[in-house]
């Protein structure tokens, strides 16, 4: 016959299992929960990681749909004006000066500036104002002015990255294209000419290690694409020619990837210009931007059996598809922030997350140009009447 001590050291372990077990149990319907839940909000749970969830809140309990509203800011002349977004001010570039708005459209602060068709570009802290044919340039953030330079030559583009750096597209020695490259601070450091090739567009990486310039090749019976990548110095680092392609729109997504597109397919680049993940496009890509600095987000147009479908799909640096929104409209283009993805379709700016889930809308009396982030739930459509303040509530 077993004594009280056997038999309570027979039952220790059969308890200890049972707990054990009533946390697995636990554990497996708390995961159910959170796949059903996911499910139920479009979210594909095998596109996406556990780190990925937890990064991007998907189960805190933010309103699902907000009411959007929108105030319109008339503004003469609003054709020869360029928009940006800067610092939570509204700003409208001119020929003659750089001006910032409050969201009532109150000037609330003037730079006098001489610009030929006048462009302004934006990028973290920095803004970056300059003009086609022009030969200055300006550099402030937010009201402080960094620095500005009048060039030898006319400058066919300029952008400007998070860092403060610049890259300026002009014409060099013998009307050869070539790019300048200048540091924060506005201190040259070197130009490439580009011989008989032509930039298009030329962005210094986040960390402001690289530069890379992108260029089509029109002498040949085809039109190609070279892509370079330089030391901030102007060392070669590597350069890839890509045949019967143009990329009209191409993005640092972080320092180890690059963003392209071209009419009919998408890609990631490594950092030595290797292809880590490509898509074709049956219809046309439109669009391109970055959100969070780790996800490239796509705007493009389907052709299938009952017509053309519009999609945003959102994609990771890994290559991974972390959510595909369908819209039964034209897609104009796309801006990103943080938190939220504009969707212009000219007439009606959809609002979704980074799953993909449409989180309010706005339908306009005006045509559409271009969305921009005016704030986290805020933002700035423009037209040719002026620009619309719109309002997540």
């Amino acid at each position: 016959m077993n004594s009280p001590e056997n038999i309570s050291k027979t039952r220790q372990p059969s308890s200890r299992m049972s707990i054990l077990l009533f946390f697995i149990l636990i554990i497996v319907v708390v995961c159910t929960a959170a796949v059903a839940y996911l499910n139920s909000k479009g979210i594909d749970i095998k596109s996406i990681s556990v780190r990925d969830v937890i990064a991007n809140g998907f189960f805190i309990g933010d309103k699902d749909v907000y009411e959007v509203t929108g105030t319109l800011l008339r503004h003469e002349d609003s054709l020869n004006s360029e928009f940006e977004v800067h610092k939570s001010y509204i700003v409208r570039c001119t020929k003659n000066g750089i001006e910032y708005l409050d969201r009532n459209g109150e000037e609330q602060w003037i730079y006098p500036v001489s610009l030929n068709t006048p462009s302004v570009k934006t990028s973290g802290e920095y803004l970056l104002a300059s003009g086609l044919e022009s030969k200055d340039i300006y550099v402030l953030s937010g009201k402080e002015r960094k620095w500005e330079k009048r060039l030898d030559y006319n400058i066919i583009n300029a952008n400007i990255n998070s860092a403060g750096y610049v890259t300026v597209l002009h014409k060099g020695d013998r009307d050869k294209s070539a790019v300048s490259v200048f540091n924060k601070q506005g201190v040259f450091l070197f130009t490439k000419v580009l011989g008989e090739t032509y930039a298009i567009s030329s962005e210094v990486s986040p960390s402001g290690k690289e530069v890379l310039i992108n260029c089509v090749d029109t002498s040949g019976i085809s039109i190609n694409t070279g892509l370079h990548l330089y030391t901030i110095s102007g060392g070669i680092v590597s350069g890839k020619t890509f045949e019967d392609v143009i990329f009209p729109s191409i993005r640092y997504l972080n320092d180890d990837t690059i963003v392209a597109a071209s009419d009919s397919a998408i890609y990631l680049f490594g950092r030595n210009l290797e292809e880590k993940w490509k898509k074709e496009i049956s219809g046309k890509v439109f669009s391109l931007d970055i959100m969070k600095g780790k996800y490239a987000v796509f705007a493009y147009s389907d052709k299938g059996m009952i017509g053309t479908a519009g999609h945003v799909l959102i994609v990771d640096a890994k290559g991974r598809e972390v959510a595909d929104y369908k819209i039964g409209q034209d897609i104009v283009n796309i801006a990103a922030n943080d938190d939220f993805i504009a969707v212009n379709t000219s007439k009606c700016v959809y609002f979704i997350d980074v799953a993909g889930r449409l989180r309010g809308s706005y339908t306009s009396d005006y045509l559409i140009n271009e969305v921009k982030f005016l704030g986290s739930n805020e933002a700035l459509a423009i037209t040719k009447e002026g620009v619309i303040v719109l309002k997540m509530n």
